[in-house]
């Protein structure tokens, strides 16, 4: 199978170096593709840019889809040996072959088997919600590591930086072991600045923090970042607007679109009303800027 590693740096080139003498190889004798870059924008100016590439050698890649060819044809080869054609039509199953009177092969419609009505079982609990579809498949999937010190340690010397960095140089850090995650609080003033625009910045803190401690390792811990219990609050404001939502949905029998939401507050809608009989939940657009719809539940979507 072939070999590919993932590198992070603050560029695509010394990301590049950085495979190449893991693999032994010069640089020129990597393929590669990004999977991800951090760093844009606001955050680029606090702590510089960071680039995740993944890379293999060319020439193992070549050989493995020169085999799969090779593989390929002999099966081919090997169906055709065996009087199996892939590539000649279908004969259709409703007709059969017939000898006529005259010596003739003719096409007989064969009568069809009765098929009886598949009979399905109502379930009284069945959900009405549309679940939040599946995104992508979480690579660390199994490989969850369990809290140590020094993962407490990353967190809380990344967050207190970054924090400070930011200008809230009198806000101060606790970190806790959370049992399956790292749970960072930050308090002190002006803490708004620190949660920004419906909490998009405390998730920005979240996620370059989390990028700092599970750096260049092959497992995952997470990371919870919060101030002034903003998550609760948050979650009970978005309970409190599902339910506002669906008396007005149900008022007006015509549905309601909310504004663009995180996976997670979207989550949260969705779960609010996943027991309602009469709405139902779904999301439309594309990310950064995909919403939930709140319907009636006999409404086509």
């Amino acid at each position: 199978m072939l070999r590919k590693i993932e590198k992070n740096a603050k560029n695509k080139e010394e990301a590049l170096k950085l495979a190449a003498e893991e693999f032994g190889v010069p640089v020129e004798e990597l393929s590669y593709e990004v999977e991800r870059e951090v760093g844009k924008g606001l955050m680029g100016l606090l702590l510089g840019r960071e680039v995740i590439i993944s890379a293999w050698i060319t020439k193992e890649a070549e050989e493995e889809e020169r085999l799969r060819k090779i593989a390929e044809d002999r099966a081919r080869s090997a169906q055709l040996q065996n009087g199996e054609n892939p590539y000649a039509p279908k004969q259709d199953p409703e007709f059969k072959d017939h000898v006529g009177p005259d010596g003739r092969k003719k096409k007989e419609k064969a009568p069809k088997k009765e098929v009886k009505p598949e009979i399905k079982e109502e379930t009284k609990d069945a959900p009405v919600s549309q679940p939040e579809p599946a995104v992508k498949k979480d690579k660390y999937a199994g490989k969850k590591r369990d809290v140590t010190e020094q993962s407490l340690k990353d967190a809380e010397y990344f967050a207190t930086e970054l924090v400070h960095k930011m200008g809230l140089a009198d806000a101060e850090v606790a970190v806790v072991n959370g049992g399956e995650s790292v749970d960072v609080t930050v308090s002190g003033s002006r803490m708004g600045l620190l949660i920004g625009k419906r909490g998009d910045t405390l998730d920005a803190v979240q996620y370059l923090t989390s990028l700092y401690v599970n750096k260049e390792k092959n497992s995952y811990i997470k990371v919870n970042v919060d101030t002034e219990g903003y998550r609760a609050k948050r979650e009970e404001t978005l309970v409190k607007l599902a339910k506002s939502l669906e008396r007005k949905v149900l008022r007006d029998k015509k549905a309601a679109t909310l504004e663009p939401m995180s996976p997670n507050e979207r989550r949260i809608i969705h779960s609010a009303l996943q027991g309602s009989n009469k709405v139902k939940t779904y999301s439309v657009g594309e990310e950064p800027n995909r919403k939930i719809v709140v319907a009636p539940a006999d409404e086509a979507e």
